[in-house]
Formats: C-alpha cells, sequence, structure tokens
C-alpha cells in the first residue's frame, strides 16, 4: 500500500466512526458462546472503564493482554467523557469490559459504534446490586429516588463480587482466545486465592472493633461495608448534597458517636466533609476506590478503618 492509499484508508476508518456506521453488536453473556477471534499470537487489546479492572485483566491474563483504562487516574467514572483519541482507539480493541459504572450508560452506543466488531464483555454478570443509600435514608425513609438508577456501581470494592466478576472476565478471554484457556483457567485460580487471602486479612484488620459506623462524602464503600459489617453514613448521594438541615442531623449523629473523621476522596470536592469536619472539631481523609493497586488499596483501607475506628471508640 502506498502512502496516498494509506491516507484515503485513514480517512475512510474515520469518516465511519464519525458518521456512527455500524452493524449489529453481540454483548458478551457467560452463558452464551460467542465465535472467537484470531489472535494471531499478538497481545488482546482490551478497554476497561476504571483502573482496577486492569488489575482483574492482568491477573487473569497476563502478558496475554494489553489493557487501556477510559476513565483517567484522578477522574469521576460518574461524570468522565471519553477523549477522541480513547474512541479513535477503541476502533482497534477486541473487546470492551464494562462494569456498570455511571459514564458507560451514556457511552456504551457510542463506543460500539466505534468499533461495531468489539466484543463487550459484562463483568457484573450476575451480580444483584444493592441500593445506594445517604444520610436521609435512615430514620423516615425520605429521600431520593429508590429507582434503578440509584443502584450502587461499586461492586469492585467487595473481594467477594470481584471473584463473580474474574469468572466473568475469565470466560470472556478464553472465547477470544481458546487457544491458552489452560494459562488463564491457572491464572483465574490464583487470583481467587490471592482474593480469599485479601478477605481474611481485611477481616483480621476488622476484628474487636466494637465502633463500626463511618461517615463518608460519596457512598463508595457500601459493598465493603456489608462484606465486614461496617455501617456507612453517606453524606451525598447520587450527586445530591444534603440540604443544611441534613447536615445539621449527620453533625449531631456524629457528634453524639464520637465521631471525629470524615472520608472523602480526591475525585469528588470536600467541600461537605470539610464542613462538618469543621463542626465537629474532625478533619478529612482521603482514600480512592479507584486506585490501581486493588488489592493493596482495600487493604490499607481497611487499616485506615480499623485505625480510626477503634480511636473513636476508645473515647467513647
Amino acid at each position: 500500500m502506498n502512502y496516498l492509499q494509506s491516507k484515503w484508508l485513514t480517512l475512510l476508518v474515520s469518516l465511519g466512526i464519525l458518521t456512527g456506521c455500524s452493524s449489529p453488536l453481540a454483548d458478551y453473556n457467560p452463558e452464551t458462546q460467542i465465535s472467537a477471534s484470531e489472535t494471531n499470537g499478538e497481545p488482546l487489546d482490551i478497554t476497561v472503564s476504571i483502573l482496577p479492572q486492569e488489575y482483574f485483566v492482568e491477573k487473569i491474563g497476563g502478558d496475554r493482554v494489553e489493557v487501556n483504562i477510559m476513565v483517567e487516574p484522578g477522574a469521576s467514572p460518574a461524570t468522565y467523557e471519553p477523549k477522541p483519541q480513547q474512541m479513535k482507539a477503541l476502533s482497534e480493541a477486541e473487546a470492551y469490559i464494562s462494569i456498570g459504572v455511571p459514564f458507560e450508560k451514556a457511552w456504551m452506543e457510542k463506543i460500539k459504534r466505534a468499533n461495531p466488531q468489539i466484543l463487550v464483555i459484562d463483568s457484573a454478570q450476575g451480580i444483584e446490586r444493592m441500593e445506594m443509600v445517604n444520610y436521609h435514608h435512615h430514620g423516615e425513609g425520605e429521600g431520593h429516588d429508590h429507582g434503578a438508577e440509584n443502584l450502587d456501581p461499586h461492586i469492585w470494592l467487595s473481594p467477594q463480587l470481584v471473584k463473580v466478576q474474574a469468572e466473568n472476565i475469565y470466560q470472556g478471554l478464553i472465547n477470544i482466545d481458546p487457544e491458552n484457556k489452560a494459562e488463564y483457567q491457572a491464572n483465574l485460580e490464583q487470583f481467587l486465592r490471592e482474593i480469599e487471602q485479601l478477605d481474611q486479612q481485611i477481616k483480621q484488620n476488622l476484628a474487636g472493633i466494637e465502633n463500626r459506623q463511618f461517615i463518608v462524602f460519596h457512598p463508595s464503600w457500601g459493598y465493603f461495608a456489608r462484606d465486614y459489617d461496617l455501617e456507612q453514613v453517606s453524606i451525598e448521594v447520587g450527586g445530591q448534597e444534603p440540604s443544611a438541615a441534613e447536615l445539621g442531623e449527620i453533625v449531631k449523629e456524629a457528634q453524639e458517636e464520637n465521631i471525629k473523621v470524615i472520608f472523602a476522596q480526591p475525585e469528588f470536592s470536600t467541600q461537605s466533609a470539610e464542613t462538618i469536619a469543621q463542626e465537629i472539631d474532625g478533619k478529612v481523609l482521603l482514600i480512592t476506590p479507584l486506585a490501581p493497586d486493588w488489592s493493596n488499596n482495600l487493604l490499607q483501607v481497611s487499616q485506615t478503618f480499623a485505625e480510626v475506628l477503634q480511636k473513636e471508640g476508645d473515647t467513647n
């Protein structure tokens, strides 16, 4: 192919993406067989939504995968908009592994149009999501809408639910690359053992703590709290911050429970968290649910919770 032919081919591909030309796309379901693609010995080009998914895919795929992440470090998957170069790169990806974060709902059809042949693997297949609740759902039951849009997407913060995601990712990889099934299966089994070990370490860190309630700005840690018998009190949910009266109620409860730490995450504004911390003569600690080293991050978060909750419990 000469230079002129190459330029025309590039232009035609770009026009196809921009005009949204597409053909029917099959989303991957672990219960459904889909024809495998030819890999030609090259690493599989896999795109994921958030950083922790890269960790999962590389644990199972090893050197046989090359992973691209849509939501860049420091950005929020609730409001993220993919950059043009990311959409262009998707035209060469063999699979997109979804997890159910908010930006996917707005962008998935555009992602499919960018690459009509891409295999979409739902890593959340088989997981029942729980509802996100904030402070004013406790008590009189008033609060935000309880519909499907209010279901908690943070399933990667539960080691038990990550086991399910790992199985779904494994099924997707062997569908694309069945020749290396044995390697993927060995990697999966090793990863599941690592998850179980992590789960036991987190339980040990949080054992014996009497005060098990913590306050967060954004309700990212609901599944983690459920797994380890903690109680998450959220300041914000669904993008809506509390009213002045609701803030007052949170401050009152924090004072009654001698809570001195408000947890926030660097991907969101900390203004409301700082306001409450000032009222209770406390401080804000940042913890992120989106760290690239998923296992070490959860272990460190559990240690932070243990230290804070133990200290607050000792002063009650």
